[in-house]
């Protein structure tokens, strides 16, 4: 009885050992671990192109090998470690391929125009490394060996914004000589080609700065090469399909693509230079120009905590300037015409007090502030001869609401984000001028804006004095004005049922230089386009006895 009772109880243990070996080593196909469930290493590899990735023998990638001359569909071919088949951008190392050392050989390829099915540019050794987090930028060495070139080890930091509401950025410059800027010094630049900071200026070839803090908000980031009035072109997201194919410059200016991005608080980056091969088709690459792209080493959390706001004076004329105080603090001056610098609050209710050159106060409004708001506040007078306040909404991001329920729920809310692709110049059209009851804004010789996905033609239409456009009538206020051939505005005095309406002669017209805030040196021949952005087109001051409105350009984004 007791030999039949272990028999039975050691059966049951044995077949309960192969059913968990059995569930641990089931790998049948649909079974396989996903790349997003595994646990990544502080390994990162960085590529500007797209390539074919082995790990210590094994293929990761599809290495779907194109014939040569044969056009084929672009399909992703997916992978459980790559959804679109092959590296590109960013990938952490998963931890199942390092060995006892935090050790892993990377080879890196690509069979595509070529007989080659496992063509190997490149193979290298990785280390794991959690108190110095590396990351392996792909083709980027500084030697080239046989027309290739090999990785560079760039170390990253761990270190978080000492203050949460700030960012840290850094440049690393790793032009190689086959394209532009090799051998020259690089700098940071913002988008009016002022350096963000000594520590990110003058980086030679194959180095990096150190991080810096700014504050956190939306940045047109640029790179200059050093001493040659050029700059460094960014990477756009999709290079066929753009105009951006005479060295990444449109339409044969010096306008570059440059993304517009909202770095949220407490996130680090880098921006860095490599080569990337632009309009490749299966092996032919008729561009390999030096681009810059930015990397997010840290990501930052959901901004719930902070918002922005700035001030622009359309009240105070020029020569005593606008007091602007804000919840008691400190007050600033700004000058007729111009935006104060964006401040950075904490969520919740803020009282903006707005005086003149004495201190005596001209308006007062409490303004509620949401994490993630960039809000400006237009001071501009009223009929009466006060001062007004309309506080405006600010979008830095470029999504367009195309269904009827904003939260989304019907399906039709496009995530798109224009800024990053097509290099809108989004403007928003504000009427500031208490006597003119209704302006509109049009391009050359009255021509009427027209509608698309991102650009909406009553956004610049019968404007109220001192009234933003109806969010219900005009979910999408922006007109996009062209990078290339945009730039070019004018104010009519209009009248309902009459577009544009009476030209107000006596406001000089916008050209696209009033959307360029770059030097001129940094254009040559003076072939300039409007540079994309984030910006208001406001009609300012009074048409009353000798006074004449005037139109201000103001740019969101640095």
């Amino acid at each position: 009885m007791m030999t039949t009772k272990y028999h039975t109880l050691l059966a049951g243990v044995l077949l309960l050992a192969a059913a968990c070996s059995k569930d641990k080593t089931d790998v049948r196909a649909g079974n396989e671990p996903d790349y997003a469930s595994m646990d990544k290493s502080t390994v990162r590899l960085v590529t500007f192109n797209q390539w074919d990735v082995k790990v210590n023998g094994q293929k990761l990638s599809n290495w779907y090998q194109v014939p040569d001359n044969v056009t084929v569909p672009n399909l992703p071919y997916p992978t459980r470690y790559f959804p679109d088949g092959k590296l590109s951008g960013t990938w952490f190392l998963p931890q199942q391929f390092l060995d006892s050392k935090g050790q892993a050989t990377v080879e890196i390829g690509s069979p595509q125009g070529t007989s080659q099915p496992d063509y190997i540019l490149d193979s290298f050794l990785v280390q794991d490394n959690y108190d110095q987090p590396s990351d392996y930028y792909l083709n980027t060495s500084a030697d080239e060996h046989d027309g290739k070139y090999s990785v560079s080890r760039v170390p990253r930091t761990t270190a978080l914004p000492s203050n949460p509401a700030n960012i840290r950025i850094r440049l690393v410059n790793l032009c190689t000589s086959q394209g532009n800027g090799g051998g020259n010094t690089l700098s940071l630049a913002y988008a009016n080609g002022g350096p963000v900071s000594a520590a990110t200026s003058g980086i030679a070839n194959h180095s990096f700065s150190d991080y810096v803090e700014l504050p956190y908000g939306t940045y047109q980031f640029k790179v200059l090469i050093d001493g040659t009035g050029l700059q460094i072109p960014g990477k756009p997201p999709a290079l066929t399909g753009t105009t951006a194919m005479d060295n990444f410059s449109l339409g044969g200016t010096q306008v570059y693509y440059s993304p517009v991005q909202t770095f949220q608080p407490g996130g680090v980056y880098t921006v860095a230079v490599g080569l990337t091969y632009g309009a490749y088709q299966y092996g032919e690459y008729p561009l390999s120009p030096n681009c810059f792209t930015v990397v997010t080493d840290i990501a930052p959390a959901a901004n719930l905590t902070y918002g922005r706001l700035q001030v622009v004076n359309a009240a105070v004329p020029e020569g005593e300037g606008l007091g602007v105080n804000i919840d008691g603090g400190n007050t600033s001056t700004i000058a007729y015409g111009k935006a104060g610098a964006y401040k950075t609050l904490i969520t919740g209710t803020h009282t903006l007090k707005i005086t003149d050159a004495t201190g005596k106060t001209l308006a007062e409004q409490t303004i509620a502030l949401k994490g993630g708001d960039n809000l400006t506040a237009w001071a501009y007078p009223a009929a009466g001869g006060s001062v007004a306040v309309t506080v405006v909404s600010n979008n830095m991001g470029g999504v367009r609401v195309n269904g009827g329920n904003p939260d989304g729920s019907d399906g039709a809310n496009n995530l798109y984000d224009p800024l990053h692709f097509r290099m809108l110049v989004q403007t928003r059209f504000l009427n500031l001028c208490p006597d003119l009851p209704e302006v509109t804004f049009t391009g050359a010789n009255g021509t009427l804006f027209k509608n698309d996905l991102f650009t909406t033609a009553t956004a610049a239409q019968h404007l109220q004095a001192g009234q933003q456009v109806s969010p219900i009538g005009v979910p999408y206020p922006y007109v996009d004005l062209g990078a290339v051939t945009g730039g070019i505005v004018q104010a009519y005095r209009s009248q309902p049922g009459v577009l544009p309406g009476d030209r107000l002669t006596d406001v000089p017209a916008l050209t696209t230089l009033d959307f360029v805030q770059m030097p001129p040196a940094y254009f040559l021949n003076g072939n300039y386009g409007a540079e994309p952005g984030v910006y208001t087109v406001a009609l300012i001051g009074r048409k009353k006895d000798a006074q004449h409105p005037r139109m201000i350009v103001i740019k969101h984004n640095q």
